[in-house]
């Protein structure tokens, strides 16, 4: 392949597809000075580029790698004629397709919007499984139902203290309650210094004092 033959055809190839030195250097990923050297007979771009550049010029490798047999059409009347009424062809079938396909802009909005939307949805979700797990572990209400005085098998006569608890109950919770109880009942003057408190899921069951393992014991300070 004729290094001065590929740079003439290289020129009118380029210049036929409306492009500058530097807009042919850009989409092929190669320098100004690349595309200045091929153009002036001074190197050829090697077979993997020679793709490349057919594919941008929109004509065969076998026209590239022959120039001077495409010089030799391109210099034929009859071939610039058909050449030119392909073109006109061509032009009118994508003037078509671009009244069809939507502007560069609005192709990037669009996805813009998708992706969006997606990220949106993807929070939303987070969001509302953040909601159920923390009703599901919200600290519970303890709400006071009744008190006496009974005879524990195991403390004697202590104080009682029935309570229905709103909310999920776990062992620091018990915990953190018998603590506030006994600060409470501290400053208070009751018959015992120790208390009983037990949990109910309901009113009734709690005003029914009925039988329940969930509780704790509370020893008050003495004076």
């Amino acid at each position: 392949m004729q290094k001065e033959a590929f740079g003439k055809l290289l020129v009118i190839l380029r210049k036929k597809n409306g492009l500058s030195q530097k807009e042919l250097a850009e989409r092929l990923s190669v320098s100004t000075s690349a595309v200045s050297k091929w153009e002036n007979g001074k190197n050829l771009p090697d077979m993997m580029m020679l793709s490349r550049i057919a594919d941008i010029l929109q004509v065969s490798c076998d026209e590239l790698h022959n120039p001077e047999k495409t010089l030799e059409k391109l210099d034929n009347p009859e071939f610039q004629k058909r050449n030119v009424e392909e073109g006109d062809k061509e032009n009118t079938d994508n003037t078509g397709e671009n009244e069809e396909s939507e502007p560069e802009p609005q192709k990037k909005n669009y996805g813009r919007i998708v992706r969006m939307s997606f990220l949106i949805g993807i929070l939303a979700i987070a969001a509302g499984m953040f909601l159920i797990y923390m009703a599901g572990h919200r600290k519970p209400a303890f709400q006071q139902i009744g008190t006496r005085y009974i005879d524990d098998p195991l403390w004697g006569r202590v104080y009682e203290i029935a309570y229905v608890v709103d909310g999920e109950m776990t062992n620091d919770s018990i915990n953190v309650h018998l603590d506030e109880v006994r600060a409470t009942l501290n400053q208070e003057v009751i018959d015992t210094n120790i208390v009983k408190t037990t949990y109910y899921d309901n009113k009734e069951d709690a005003t029914a004092w009925k039988e329940t393992d969930v509780g704790g014991y509370v020893f008050l300070s003495g004076e």
